[in-house]
C-alpha cells in the first residue's frame, strides 16, 4: 500500500536519481497503461509550483498516452528491481504487454498508474507540452547526435500533485 507524502519531507539529489538510477515514466488511457524507461528530466518550480518535464520521442509507444491524457507518473524503483527500467527500455510497448512480461503489479490512484514495486512515485498533472524546435537548438553537436533521424523529443511538464513512497 502506497503512503502519501509532502515533496517538502524529501530529501533526494534529482541529477543521480534521473540520470543514474532512472525512472519510468507511466499514463493510462481506459485500461490501458504504457510505461517506458527514461534518463532524462527536470524537476524545479515554474509557475510557483512544483514541476517536472521529461522528454519523450513520438515514435515511442508512450507518446500517444501522454499528448492526448492530462496525467503520468514518474516511478523510481529500488536497486535489486533495476531489472524492471533494463527491460522497459529496451522491449517497445507497441510489441507486447510489458507489465504482463515483467509481472508488474500497477494499480491506479486517482487515474495514476502506481506500482507495487516502487519505491517512489511522482503523480503529475499535465500543463505543458511541446515539440522541441531544431532551430533553437544552439548547439549543432547535439542535433547531429540526438536527431539524426529527426526523431525530435517533445517535453511535457507535469505539475507535482501527489507523492507516494
Amino acid at each position: 500500500m502506497k503512503s502519501e507524502v509532502l515533496i517538502s519531507q524529501l530529501e533526494f539529489n534529482p541529477f543521480s536519481m534521473i540520470k543514474d538510477d532512472g525512472f519510468l515514466i507511466s499514463a493510462a488511457r481506459g485500461s490501458s497503461t504504457a510505461l517506458m524507461t527514461a534518463g532524462w528530466g527536470l524537476m524545479g518550480i515554474l509557475w510557483n509550483k512544483p514541476v517536472v518535464t521529461v522528454y519523450v520521442r513520438p515514435s515511442r509507444y508512450t507518446f500517444d498516452f501522454l499528448k492526448s491524457g492530462d496525467k503520468f507518473t514518474l516511478s523510481f524503483f529500488p536497486e535489486d528491481r533495476k531489472d524492471i527500467l533494463h527491460y522497459c527500455g529496451s522491449h517497445s510497448g507497441h510489441n507486447e504487454d510489458k507489465l504482463r512480461a515483467l509481472g508488474l503489479k500497477d494499480s491506479r490512484i486517482e487515474d495514476y498508474v502506481v506500482y507495487d514495486e516502487s519505491i517512489l512515485t511522482f503523480a503529475c498533472r499535465k500543463i505543458y507540452m511541446r515539440e522541441m524546435d531544431e532551430r533553437l537548438i544552439l548547439d549543432k553537436n547535439i542535433i547531429d547526435t540526438y536527431y539524426a533521424d529527426k526523431d525530435v523529443h517533445w517535453s511535457f511538464s507535469g505539475l507535482i500533485e501527489h507523492v507516494y513512497i
